[in-house]
């Protein structure tokens, strides 16, 4: 998208850093110059049923109990006129965590922050929900099933038809579907679902780099009842191990119940299990994204190896 969109009674001043949609944007409130996020529904490529504004700041609504997340502020749905759904919610401090760990080495710091962001997971792991799926409504009780989702061999299935998967090797795919069954393994030892972010990336993460806190998590169009683990999968998967990935593992893996408890290891596996199912999806899509790409390599990576780690 080339230019700001009109939102009556909003200043709309740049698009948001972070995430991808091409259609959050950063405002203030004409009259009181209060500073607002702004979804525009449509703006960018995404298309939504009428449902998302308010589904969205249900979200918003249950996740702000248990971490940092905005505050809707105000819901606005298509009107006759043509003008698109709005949700407009609160700006929240701190810089995007991604560029912090990029700018400073320093391991001290990158501990801190995964140490803070494992809270903020441990917090959000502990918000059950009724079974695994996608939300259909602001009620978040009604939940949609993904074709495929018994376990990640039928998922690989649903998806190994595609041109980027099924021109892998023979040799890739049956390593593929070999960490597939130790995934599933894996993923078995939970059997709960809790409220999922589904996108925290560390780009969909605010801190404050001279404290080492977390101050935020936003952009949450994703969010659904998942795993306890796949969150913590989605924020390894450009950071494997290190300082901030041991230090996020360790303080949600002794958050966990006692029987999902396990060496730094075993956890770190299981968070890859349970990223699996974003990754063989997201590569399957090959060419759309760089998103796409990251993921066909780690496809491939786990195939050539037939195993997680």
């Amino acid at each position: 998208m080339s230019h700001l969109p009109d939102v009556a009674g909003y200043r709309v001043l740049r698009t948001a850093d972070g995430g991808n949609s091409r259609e959050v944007f950063i405002g203030s409130r004409l009259g009181d110059g209060r500073p607002a996020v702004l979804r525009v529904y449509g703006a960018g490529a995404r298309r939504r049923g009428p449902e998302a504004p308010r589904m969205h700041a249900a979200v918003l609504d249950l996740a702000r109990q248990h971490v940092l997340a905005p505050r809707a502020l105000e819901v606005r749905e298509t009107n006759r006129d043509g003008s698109p759904a709005v949700l407009v919610t609160s700006l929240l401090p701190g810089e995007v965590l991604d560029s912090v760990l990029l700018a400073c080495d320093d391991p001290d710091l990158h501990r801190r922050l995964g140490t803070s962001l494992g809270e903020q997971l441990a917090r959000l792991g502990r918000v059950a929900m009724p079974g695994g799926g996608s939300f259909l409504d602001d009620s978040l009780t009604r939940i949609m099933y993904e074709e495929g989702c018994e376990s990640l061999l039928t998922w690989l299935d649903r998806f190994v038809e595609r041109p980027p998967l099924a021109m892998l090797p023979a040799a890739e795919l049956d390593g593929l579907r070999e960490a597939c069954r130790e995934a599933d393994k894996l993923l078995a030892v939970s059997a709960r679902a809790v409220l999922t972010h589904g996108d925290l990336s560390a780009r969909n993460v605010l801190c404050d780099p001279e404290t080492g806190t977390i101050t935020g998590l936003f952009d949450w169009e994703f969010a659904h009842a998942g795993h306890p683990m796949e969150d913590a999968g989605h924020l390894l998967r450009e950071r494997w191990s290190g300082p901030f990935a041991d230090a996020l593992l360790t303080t949600y893996g002794a958050s966990l119940p006692p029987a999902e408890q396990a060496d730094l290891e075993t956890l770190r596996r299981r968070a890859r299990a349970a990223d699996l199912y974003w990754i063989i999806e997201i590569a399957s899509r090959l060419g759309q994204g760089t998103a796409t790409l990251t993921c066909h390599r780690l496809v491939r990576e786990i195939g050539a190896r037939g195993s997680l780690a």
